[in-house]
Formats: structure tokens, sequence, C-alpha cells
């Protein structure tokens, strides 16, 4: 199963670098935030990943699971097959509304 993670590295630098040698998924914008004195950002991996990332996390690299993720066929379940847009009011949810 794949989780939600958030890695954080004292330095921008630092953390690009250790997610050049890894395998996690940024999605297609990764966005690097300041929080204190240090960087991070979200990623998705699943379990083999995960433990190979704790296993190579140097000093000053922290790695925190967020919460799993779904799979495709459970995201599917959460959309209507209908019209979503008949009663006038916009749907709600994650994504964007046109």
């Amino acid at each position: 199963m794949q989780r939600k993670l958030k890695i954080s590295a004292e330095s921008k630098a630092a953390l690009r670098q250790f997610l050049a040698e890894s395998e996690v998924d940024l999605g297609c914008r990764p966005v690097a935030r300041r929080e204190g004195d240090h960087t991070s950002t979200i990623g998705i991996a699943d379990e083999a990943q995960i433990a190979g990332l704790v296993a190579r996390a140097a000093t000053g690299i922290s790695i925190e699971v967020l919460e799993a993720v779904p799979d495709a066929s459970s995201r599917l379940g959460l959309v209507s097959s209908g019209n979503r847009f008949l009663s006038g009011e916009l749907p709600r949810g994650p994504g964007r509304k046109e």
C-alpha cells in the first residue's frame, strides 16, 4: 500500500540531493516549503520504498508517514456516474470544477 510522506531536510540543497537518489513520487509540481529551520515536501511511496528511505536517511533528514493513499479502484467509488451539475450547484471534493 502506498503512503503519503512528509520529507524534511535542513536545507533545500540537502532535500534535493536526497530526493534525486530516491524513487518517491513527488507529483507533477513538487513544492519545497520552508518550515522553521527545515525545508520539507510531500511525496508518495510504497512500503518497500519507505523502508529504503528510512535506512538511507542521513542526519538532518526526517521522514514522517502522514496517511495511507487509497488505491485506484477505491477512489473510483467516490466518483458519481450521474450529471453532477444537474442541480445547478457546484460539486464538492478535490479537483477543479469547471
